[in-house]
Formats: structure tokens, sequence, C-alpha cells
């Protein structure tokens, strides 16, 4: 019994072992859209179309995703993306692999947009310049949505005056005139007047259907507020007003005299319409004005200028979300990316993109660990009305384009209607890896992702292409001379040498190999043993530099000479006997006089010595160097996708599954 028991656990470890052998080269499929295969001519990407080295996704509108007019895959109009691989003209071996994104016009009704901006007596000089500039940046990204009339947008400026275009434009050289030449910087920062009349401009003003958007902009540092109305409503804080700070509101009205002249106010004025109060009444009046603002059904952007501890307060409440706040620098420079940040989360359908791009197995990254504008090169593009692409660098100037341990990240990008970037780098295929498969598609890229938000809560895929490389065949034969019949021996031994290659790794010569008697001592080459596994012989190296081949006799018969005539990737051994008495066979009609010296009979496993005519090279290799053999990724249908296994799992699945397989053996020898 107890052996019918141990027997049958033993079974259970075996199977169990079996199961973790399994997942130790299993790995989980990519969440792509897109079909791969994998099959004895490598991996690539199904309804893909192979061009020389190259195979790329057909572009081609398909049951998986459809594809747009210009050969995009089209996400829902939301985004349109494109990758494609090509050989590089210039350069054997070299690759350019280009990204290719566009964007959309967020599907919205027409947008009125008012600017209420703190022009207080700091207002001129560089503050003003920044200003102006951070404007024209904002109209620009508008682009044609600003000039289609779809957006339109008011300013109002205030200090203790207040200052208005009192309507709307599409026109940003009015906008910039109505700041230099209306608007007037004065002393006081009336931040409820301020608001009141954007509310009012918005309101009265706008268009019907529209939808409204206030961005305040300055450092939130009330110090003037109109005076309560009379017998208006004191309301709890109960979370409309959020703490910052340390600052905290308990109770705040809606309701104020803003067509009294009397005010109150924080600082010491000469005005005899002030009353002077304590900050924390001027604070609570303004931010009782905002919860009115933000109920009236206006969204809020606040942009804070180096605002204080209480201005960043007042600052941070205007926003009607935490994510529309954002702080800039008290000259103004950052205007213009807050601006268009606000604007491109509004407009566009991609408006803080974020691209990551992983080298796929044995692909290497030109430049990578030192990865500049030199290894790429990005450009932006945007249709002219006759729906051509014209060139632009107003795209690309805040991409970021990073690379780390071969992962390419293109970030600070929006893109919306007719608008469009692409960036190619290059890459190679390692032609010297150990287990370099010739004509062999490999993925230029692991999985390859859009983030249009940068937020990660969708990630939309590119199709993966794939690259190969050439191999060389080579032809050796025996010829003898002047030997007879008898001292000829059944075979002799040969190894195969290479040069130059970039890896200091890579095999340099073969084992040995062997020309026979038997088959007349001819063979053609398409692999060569390294450590007893068949390599591929490469066309190029890691450099795209021709690879030149050559053979080496080792372990010359005893009274024979030997020599090597080369052409192309021919090659002929010729052995010539020293007693010159007796010939059993014709001359060469061509014979080369390179010579080689015997190489030690007795050499180990771990090294070869190979002897030129010129030098002795020892080339020493050992299992360790060795790479695993490649592991292909399939699902469940034989589909494979562009991404690499876990090793770190699979040894650890190995290590479990052996030792579990270890004491399946020894209870079974153990107990029968």
């Amino acid at each position: 019994m107890k052996n019918k028991l141990f027997t049958l656990f033993a079974s259970f470890l075996t199977v169990l072992f079996i199961i973790f052998i399994a997942n130790s080269t299993k790995a989980v499929a990519a969440d792509s859209p897109f079909p791969y295969e994998s099959t004895n001519a490598g991996n690539y990407i199904g309804n893909g179309v192979a061009n020389g080295d190259t195979y790329n996704y057909s572009y081609a509108s398909t049951s998986q995703i459809p594809v747009d007019s210009e050969g995009f895959v089209n996400y829902q109009d939301q985004a349109y993306v494109k990758k494609t691989v090509k050989a590089n003209p210039q350069k054997q071996g070299l690759f350019d692999v280009t990204l290719d994104i566009k964007g959309n016009q967020l599907p919205h009704p027409p947008l009125d947009v008012v600017l209420v901006i703190d022009y207080s007596s700091s207002m001129q000089g560089e503050k003003l310049t920044n200003t102006l500039k951070g404007l024209q940046e904002f109209g620009t990204e508008l682009g044609d949505s600003l000039s289609n009339g779809v957006v339109q947008i008011g300013i109002v400026a205030y200090n203790r005056d207040m200052y208005s275009t009192n309507g709307f434009t599409n026109d940003m050289n009015e906008l910039q005139n109505f700041l230099t030449s209306t608007a007037q910087s004065h002393t006081g920062t009336f931040i409820q007047k301020g608001l009141i009349a954007g509310q009012e401009l918005l309101l009265n003003q706008g268009r019907s259907g529209a939808e409204k958007i206030l961005i305040h902009i300055g450092d939130g540092s009330a110090n003037r507020s109109y005076l309560p109305a009379v017998g208006a409503t004191s309301y709890p804080n109960t979370g409309e007003i959020t703490d910052y700070n340390g600052f905290h509101t308990a109770n705040y009205v809606k309701d104020f005299q803003t067509t009294s002249e009397k005010f109150n106010t924080s600082d010491t004025i000469s005005d005899p319409n002030g009353t002077k109060v304590d900050k924390e009444i001027v604070t609570d009046a303004t931010l009782g004005t905002i919860v009115a603002l933000k109920e009236s059904g206006i969204t809020t952007y606040s942009i804070g200028t180096a605002p204080t501890a209480r201005g960043e307060y007042i600052a941070r409440n205007i926003a009607d979300k935490e994510s529309h706040y954002r702080p800039i620098d008290e000259n103004l420079l950052e205007l213009g990316d807050a601006l268009k940040t606000i604007i491109n989360a509004v407009t566009k359908t991609i408006p803080n993109g974020t691209v990551t791009d992983p080298m796929g197995k044995d692909i290497l990254l030109q430049g990578s660990g030192n990865f500049s504008k030199a290894n790429y090169s990005a450009t932006g593009w945007k249709k002219d009305s006759d729906g051509n692409w014209q060139s632009t660098d107003v795209l690309t100037r805040n991409l970021e384009v990073n690379e780390q341990n071969q992962v390419i990240t293109l970030s600070n990008f929006a893109l919306g209607a007719n608008e469009r970037i692409t960036v190619t780098y290059q890459i190679r295929l390692n032609t010297e890896a150990t287990d370099f498969k010739g004509e062999f598609w490999y993925f230029c890229n692991q999985r390859t992702t859009l983030d249009p938000t940068s937020t990660g809560s969708s990630l939309l895929d590119f199709p993966i292409p794939s690259i190969k490389a050439p191999t060389v065949k080579l032809s050796l034969e025996k010829q003898w001379k002047n030997a007879p019949e008898a001292v000829i021996p059944d075979k002799i031994d040969y190894q195969v040498i290479r040069t130059p290659l970039i890896t200091p790794a890579a095999w340099t010569a073969s084992d040995t190999l062997s020309l026979t008697k038997e088959k007349n001592f001819k063979t053609t080459l398409f692999t060569v043993p390294i450590l007893g596994v068949n390599n591929d012989l490469p066309l190029y190296n890691n450099a795209g530099e021709t690879i030149s081949y050559s053979v080496n006799e080792v372990n010359i018969p005893e009274g024979f000479d030997f020599s090597l005539n080369q052409e192309n990737n021919h090659f002929t051994l010729i052995n010539t006997y020293k007693e010159t008495s007796t010939s059993t066979t014709e001359s060469s009609s061509s014979e080369s006089t390179s010579q080689s010296s015997t190489s030690d009979s007795n050499s180990s496993e771990s090294s070869t010595t190979v002897v030129t005519s010129t030098e002795s090279t020892v080339v020493e290799t050992s299992e360790s160097s060795r790479k695993p053999a490649v592991i292909k990724t399939t699902n469940a249908s034989g589909k494979s996708y562009p991404n690499t296994s876990d090793e770190r799992a699979s040894k650890i699945w190995m290590l479990i599954g052996t030792s579990l397989l270890g004491a399946s053996l020894y209870l079974l020898k153990k107990f029968n």
C-alpha cells in the first residue's frame, strides 16, 4: 500500500515537473490587436509584405483595425499610427525605422475662452514681453481651430481697475494690441473684479451652445474684495473650497455689492473708498466668488505665477479640478506651454502623447547608450489649404526623445487635426550573435505603443515590422599534388576563419571539420559548428562590413606542404607531397603560395589554434559564452507576438521542476 501511495505521489511530482517545464518556455503574449506569425521563416506580422530584407504591415484595411485613406492604422478617429522599416541605401545592413503619428480634433461644440490676467504694476518689460509671446504661442497651437472660428478668445486684465475686450475675436494681433494699448498696469490685485468680469463676458457675449472656459493667470495674492451684499447668505464650507498650505475657510458668501465704489482691502492705501481689513476677509470673499463662478457652468483653469502660500491657496481653488492647476515662473516664461497644455486637452485627440518603443531580440539600436539628435530625425507636419503635408518645427519644438537600455521614449508632443510627426532612427541586426539565423525574419521591436494622454489609460499599438540578413555559402575541395595514392589519407581536417568582427565574444574560428576521401574531398558549407552547435554564415558584420571567410587546414599530413587557392567563397586546399619522385595526380592549373604551419593536434576543447601564413592566432571559446537557443512565443493558435520571455522566471521554473523530478525519482527508488 505504501509503495502504491509513494508511486502515485512520485508520478504526481513528475507531472508537475512537465507542467513546470512547459511554463518555463512559455511567454505571455503582448496584448496587441495585430496577428503575428512564427514559422521556419521567422517572426513577422500577419497581413504583411516582404520587400528584400524588410517586412512591413501592408496597411490595408483589415478586420482587426481600420486603415485611413493615407494608410495609417485608425484608432477610432482619435489617433493614427504607422511604423515602417526600410533598408538604408547608403550602408549595408543598416535599416531606417520610422514612427509616424497623426492626431485629430476632438468632437466638441464651439469654444469660447476668456483669459483673466493679473495686470498689476509689474506687468511691463520682460513680464509683458513673455505674456505677449505666450499669447502668440497659444494662438499658434490652436491653429485651424482658431482660424476657422471654432475657438474664439476674449481677455480681461485687472489690477485695482478692470479692462476687457468687451467681446471675442480669433485675431491674435487684436488681442496683443489690447494688452499693449488698452490695458494699463497699476497697483492692486482685485481678483474678484477680474473673475466676475470674465464670467459676465462668457455668459453675456459668448455664443449660445459654445463650451465656455475661463483661464486665470496670476499669483493669487488678492488684496481687494467687494463688500458682501446686504443680507447675503453665509454658507458653511463643506468641501467647495479646498484647504491648501494650512489655509482654511469655514464660511463664505456668494453675493457682493459689485456696483458699489466701496471695497475692502488688506493693504494700507490712500483711497477713501477702501476699508482696511484682515487678509482672511479678502481671501474668503474671493473664494466665495470662485464658488459662484464654478456653479455657473464655466470650466475654470488656473495658472499660478510663482504664488505665495496664501496666493497658491486662492490660485488652486480657482481651478475646478486639481489637474486644471499649473504653476509657472514669476516672469511668465512658461506661459505659452501652460496655455498650450490647457487648449490641447480640450481640442486635440493627442493632447500629451508618449510613445514607448523597445527594440526586438538581437536588434542593435544605433547610438544606444548615448542616444542624441545625431541618432534620429524628428519632423513635424501640417496640412496646407490644398491638403498637402508641409514640414513645420512647431510640432516638434518641445518633443523629447530619450533612450535607455535600447528603449526609445517619445514624449511631450500634442497633435490635432491635420497635424503629424515622424521620428526616424536606425538599427542593425546582430549578425555576430551566436544563435544568428540567416534569411530569418526578426522583429524590429517589441510591443510599441502610443499613450495619447500619458496617463496610461489607453495604449494604442503600432504594427511591428521585421528584418533579416543574408548569408553566404562556402564550397571547398582538396587537391593532392605529386602524391601517390598510398600516402593520401582518408580525411583531412580544417577550420573556417572569419574577419573582421565587431563583437569581441563573436566566434572567429569554427570547430574542426573534415573533408573525406569518401566524398571526394569536396563539400559545401551553409553552416559551421561552434562548440558543437551549427552557426549560419552572415554576409556582413555588425558594422555592415562584408565578412571575409578563409579556410585553414589543421593537422596537415606528414610529408605534405599546404597552400590555399581562393576565388570568392570557393576554396581549393592544396597538399603537395614533398617526395617528387612519384606523382599520381595532375597539377592544378592555378594555385596560391599561401602557406600554413601545422596546428597542435592535441588542442583542448576550450581553445583552437589557427595558424595562417602571416601569424598565429589563438581563439578561446567556452560553453559559458554560448547563448541559449531562441524560444518562440506563441499563443494557442500558433501566433507569436513581438515580446520577450522572462528568462529569470524561466530559470526559476526550471529549478523548481528539476528539484521535483529529483525528489520523485528518489522516492520511487527508495520505496520500490
